[in-house]
């Protein structure tokens, strides 16, 4: 099976992982190159982070890396403001970003990115970009009318909405509660979720296959179905909790179809990104 990564990350001095060395090695690219011919990975949404100190110039590393690695379909860090001008936002999507990333803690960022102006959502829609959200669900309930605005865009949740670690699992219902914000964007079609980072759902995080992770995966299967979700493996962060394989190996997801389970683990976000539209070279 061909599959396309919704998440991964690639830093230039490497993820500083548990133990204050990447758990990928000390040549990421490279550690993820050996892990797309094995795994036979197509193409990657590399996420661009500059959230502190060590990876800030995290987004000109990846537009270098883009412009040699075809296969690299990155979304620039921008702070929960947005880009600081719209043209700030065309010159990167003309280095050959897909999209936007943005990190939202809680309501205080939500209501931050809630004010991008519409020149910026305009930008975004024309250029049929790509979105990708790490947000709370206590940040999603402030985002409707933003994401909404989007509606040109494919706007993805990261990591199952992040609903935090669960040491037991949580009953389906509980779990539908904690998604609530996130199961009340199902209605918008340009919205997906990222089926990530489920260590960071579990307690602890090495417990693979798992478990706690279940109920919030069926929820938004129920809510979004196979068409609107997206596996990643959230490389080279979930390396420090589990193997690459482990990331692909879902059993929550083994009852799909055939067709269903080549949408989420790749055709989902082919698609996507084929609808991205990106300025022409120098122009």
């Amino acid at each position: 099976m061909t599959a396309s990564d919704a998440h991964i990350h690639l830093f230039a001095g490497g993820y500083p992982g548990r133990y204050g060395h990447s758990p990928a090695g000390g040549d990421e690219l490279a550690a993820y190159l050996r892990l797309r011919e094995a795994h036979d990975i197509d193409r990657a949404l590399v996420v661009g982070y500059e959230g502190g100190p060590r990876f800030v110039g995290n987004n000109d590393h990846l537009a270098a890396l883009a412009a040699r690695q075809p296969w690299i379909a990155p979304v620039a860090y921008v702070p929960p403001t947005g880009p600081s001008t719209v043209d700030e936002l065309r010159v990167r999507l003309g280095q050959g970003f897909v999209g936007l990333s943005a990190y939202l803690p809680g309501p205080a960022e939500a209501a931050a990115l809630a004010g991008w102006p519409a020149g910026t959502a305009a930008t975004l829609n024309a250029a049929a970009a790509v979105v990708s959200l790490n947000a709370t669900p206590a940040a999603t309930a402030g985002l409707a009318d933003a994401v909404a605005r989007l509606d040109g865009c494919t706007v993805l949740f990261s990591h199952l909405g992040l609903p935090g670690p669960h040491p037991e699992p949580p009953s389906v219902d509980r779990a539908a509660e904690v998604l609530a914000p996130l199961r009340a964007l199902a209605g918008l079609p340009h919205v997906g979720v990222k089926i990530s980072g489920l260590y960071a759902v579990s307690d602890p995080s090495h417990a693979w296959p798992h478990a706690a992770a279940a109920p919030f995966v069926r929820v938004l299967l129920d809510s979004f179905g196979p068409g609107r979700l997206y596996w990643g493996s959230d490389f080279a962060p979930s390396l420090d909790a589990v193997s690459f394989p482990q990331t692909l190996d879902l059993p929550t997801l083994a009852a799909l179809s055939p067709a269903e389970r080549d949408a989420v683990y790749g055709g989902n976000l082919v698609r996507a990104l084929d609808r991205v539209v990106l300025p022409a070279a120098g122009g």
